[in-house]
């Protein structure tokens, strides 16, 4: 009961956990019967962690906080140790009809993404290019060509962030049509 009672008493800690205090840690097994009616109504997801500790200073007063957002994050599996986060993968795809470099996927700032998989869904190009770009240099990943197609990728998972994001490259004049590269992407950190 002394973590409850220092809890109750940081003032601090006491104003994030109300912001949270409806959500449930997470979905019931099936093997529950909760279902319908009876599933929570609002299940503690990365955005509202994200939320939560995204307002919290590094500070000597806050540490107390910062205990409860670690214990927090671990409970609801918000917060990777290691390996992916639940609820995150999601499937990314960018369409051009010109020459160059575009991005494919830019995480915010403190977040890290991989990428699990990539394939070109409409080809009007011969080269398809991945690349990880900091804006200013690209760091050739893989290419798919009339004759390869990223099989094997090489490297996957494939982590990108903010700064060293994820970029989609035509290095040739396309044919005018659609080119579309498209893939999978989850959360990891």
């Amino acid at each position: 009961m002394a973590i409850v009672d220092d809890i109750k008493r940081d003032r601090r800690t006491k104003n994030v956990l109300a912001q949270t205090n409806t959500k449930t840690v997470s979905v019931p097994s099936p093997d529950t019967g909760l279902v319908g009616d009876q599933t929570p109504a609002e299940v503690f997801s990365v955005d509202d962690f994200d939320l939560v500790k995204n307002q919290v200073h590094l500070e000597e007063e806050n540490f107390q906080l910062m205990e409860a957002l670690n214990v927090m994050g671990q409970i609801t599996n918000m917060q990777s140790q290691s390996g992916p986060i639940p609820g995150t993968q999601k499937i990314i795809s960018v369409t051009s009809t010109t020459q160059g470099t575009f991005v494919w996927d830019r995480p915010p700032a403190g977040q890290v993404w991989a990428l699990l998989a990539a394939n070109v869904a409409e080809d009007d190009s011969s080269y398809h290019n991945i690349y990880i770009s900091d804006g200013t240099t690209e760091v050739f990943v893989a290419q798919e060509t009339s004759a390869t197609r990223y099989d094997p990728f090489p490297g996957l998972p494939l982590y990108y962030t903010y700064d060293n994001y994820l970029a989609y490259g035509i290095p040739t004049s396309p044919g005018g049509g659609n080119n579309t590269i498209v893939g999978t992407v989850i959360r990891v950190r």
